[in-house]
């Protein structure tokens, strides 16, 4: 997997607006939720309760109950566990999805690796999601939301490969949004945090 990041640059007012993939980072927005050091052993016990606390059978219940003994043994509560775990996944979720307004409305100009999702041809994109690393979003989990851009470039920018990273130069806004959206592996929902018209889409390279 290629991952990218940008230097900073000096801006000029006559220039975009340069950003780095972490300036869609709120600074302040992090988790301050700290889950409890377990060893492998009581991991893979919580991971067995997760699962069998699916069913409802009498065996099931059985089983789940010696489990959640065993972890009582090593002063570890399996509920309190799994509860924390949840908000822990929750906590996560909504740093994933904090956004930035710092930049709204501003001509900015970002590197990234582009994911086609609409076409004017059958190698033109003309709708595209920007992303910070090579192959984000195909035959994996996509980035957070704040590592999203999508992109709208009615005149295309043909695509030889998706290896290799672009400059976008555009008006930028922050626009949390979920849509499905058509990846050469599939539909998926994928959640954006950013906007971009772009005016400009160059190899980042040339």
């Amino acid at each position: 997997m290629i991952s990218l990041s940008a230097v900073s640059f000096c801006s000029f007012s006559s220039e975009p607006t340069q950003l780095d993939w972490q300036d869609l980072k709120p600074a302040q927005v992090e988790n301050q939720m700290v889950l409890p050091e377990l060893s492998y052993q009581q991991k893979m016990i919580l991971q067995q309760i997760l699962t069998l606390s699916q069913f409802d059978d009498p065996e099931t219940k059985k089983d789940l109950l010696e489990l959640k003994a065993t972890l009582k043994a090593d002063g570890l509560n399996a509920d309190g566990l799994l509860k924390l775990r949840a908000e822990y996944i929750q906590n996560e979720q909504r740093v994933a999805q904090a956004v930035t307004s710092d930049f709204d409305g501003q001509n900015v100009k970002i590197p990234g690796f582009l994911v086609p999702i609409e076409f004017s041809a059958p190698l033109v994109a003309t709708e595209f999601l920007l992303v910070p690393t090579a192959g984000a979003c195909i035959h994996l989990p996509p980035p957070a939301a704040n590592q999203i851009v999508r992109v709208s470039y009615p005149q295309g920018y043909e695509v030889d490969t998706v290896q290799y990273p672009v400059w976008v130069e555009g008006v930028i806004s922050s626009n949390l949004k979920t849509d499905n959206v058509y990846l050469v592996d599939g539909d998926a929902d994928v959640t954006m945090g950013y906007q971009l018209n772009a005016s400009s889409v160059v190899d980042y390279h040339e």
